[in-house]
């Protein structure tokens, strides 16, 4: 039976996304199906009985020949149900354990995005990368890839084509444009690098509160640790108030979400409930009741929280959003969320992993299902001009003036009216675990 495997590997494995598991799967401590038939057809069998067993969807499923694909990943797309599930992937063993255990991934460093007037800009630059080496930074706006016109790239949909495989050393030429400075040309190449999780930690005032600012890019598990020492530079300010930046946050271990709540705030309740993983009708016995940790260090017990947001805060970020307004007030400020209350299981299998959606997220009211994301109370736009952290960038501003003022620097405008705003800048696309690094 394959779901008495999976119970086996699911004991054992990690999990990718909204998990919770934090230890490796080997032939070891875990059942391998079919004797380790690697081959493709062996592979294609083992997630199609995968996904006919623990997908959330999994009565969804198509009826198919799995051994007439030729790869997996060919068959995923196949299996999914395309009205509810754009997250389900497979990665490589070796990249997933480099980025979630060790906080090391292959490519630039940077995340870029269209501004409000449709130019590309760089977003966010990972200080320790190829990128931040070759001195770019937030704000640059790029006008050429590899000599092709951005907006070239655009309309024909060219980004795989000029961002290349993800083979260390592959250079990619961008032309950039720097406010007070000529148009210059870079070549970067793709590197192993350190992921910067917990970016611009500092102190900053709202009126006469004393306010805490950090910038949280992923959830791994480096980022605990860079999450306890920013708490303590909040602690010892004895801050008043917290900002979150997670406006680029697509995610990552429950875990690691679960710590940080237990740092924001901690109920009177010793075991308070914090949130609720739901698997399929299956499964239910995998179903979890997650509480806040009890943290050595005490939590900064704030009565209300703003959290900066945009349309890539996705998955354990809105989990998190989602799990303390069961408790506090939580003001959003920027953009509309991703949009992802569902998590995987990673089933480690030969070189691969395969993450199928496989439960939702709950908070301690059991609300859930945001599929639309959480809309902002006060709505700012990325502008991509100003440094993150600085006082005067669009969307922090906004942040400490409802601090300090209670109130939106803008009344809400009626539906009309929003109606007529321009549409959002388009999205670049991001998939698999490239989606949850954020960053090429």
């Amino acid at each position: 039976m394959v779901a008495s495997k999976l119970v086996a590997v699911l004991s054992t494995c990690t999990l990718a996304l909204a998990a919770s598991m934090t230890g490796g799967c080997t032939a070891s401590d875990a059942a391998e199906p079919d004797a380790d038939d690697c081959s493709t057809p062996g592979q294609n069998q083992f997630l199609f009985d995968l996904m006919r067993d623990a997908y959330l969807w999994y009565d969804r499923v198509p009826d198919l020949d799995p051994r007439s694909y030729p790869s997996p990943e060919a068959l995923l797309r196949d299996l999914v149900d395309p009205s509810r599930d754009r997250w389900s992937y497979i990665s490589s063993k070796s990249d997933y354990e480099a980025y979630f255990r060790e906080g090391q991934t292959l490519g630039l460093g940077y995340r870029w995005s269209f501004d409000p007037q449709g130019s590309l800009r760089l977003a966010l630059v990972h200080p320790a990368s190829p990128a931040g080496a070759a001195g770019l930074r937030r704000g640059d706006r790029v006008l050429a890839i590899n000599g092709i016109d951005v907006e070239q790239v655009a309309n024909d949909n060219l980004w795989s084509e000029v961002t290349g495989p993800d083979e260390e050393g592959h250079e990619i030429s961008l032309t950039i444009e720097r406010a007070g400075k000529e148009v210059f040309t870079v070549a970067v190449r793709k590197a192993v690098h350190g992921v910067t999780t917990v970016m611009s930690p500092r102190i900053l005032q709202a009126g006469s509160a004393t306010v805490g600012y950090l910038m949280l890019t992923t959830f791994i598990e480096p980022t605990a640790k860079e999450l306890d020492d920013a708490f303590a530079m909040f602690r010892a300010n004895h801050i008043d108030e917290l900002v979150l930046d997670l406006r680029y946050n697509g995610g990552g271990r429950l875990a690691v979400e679960r710590h940080l709540a237990s740092l924001i705030h901690r109920p009177a309740d010793k075991g308070a409930l914090l949130d609720i993983t739901a698997h399929n009708d299956r499964h239910v016995t995998w179903d979890k009741r997650a509480s806040f940790e009890d943290l050595d260090q005490p939590a900064l017990s704030l009565s209300r929280l703003v959290v900066i947001t945009t349309g890539g805060t996705a998955s354990a970020s809105e989990t998190l959003i989602n799990s303390l307004r069961a408790y506090i007030d939580v003001k959003i400020v920027g953009s509309t969320t991703h949009g992802k209350p569902v998590g995987m299981h990673g089933w480690d299998y030969c070189d691969k992993i395969v993450h199928p959606i496989s439960f939702r997220v709950l908070n301690a009211k059991q609300e859930g299902d945001f599929y639309d994301g959480f809309a902002p109370d006060c709505p700012v736009t990325d502008t991509l001009e100003a440094e993150l952290g600085d006082e005067d960038e669009a969307c922090l501003a906004e942040a400490l003036h409802l601090l300090q003022h209670g109130a939106c620097s803008t009344p809400a405008q009626p539906a009309e009216a929003s109606e007529r705003r321009a549409a959002p800048p388009p999205e670049i696309p991001w998939d698999g675990l490239r989606r949850e690094v954020g960053a090429l």
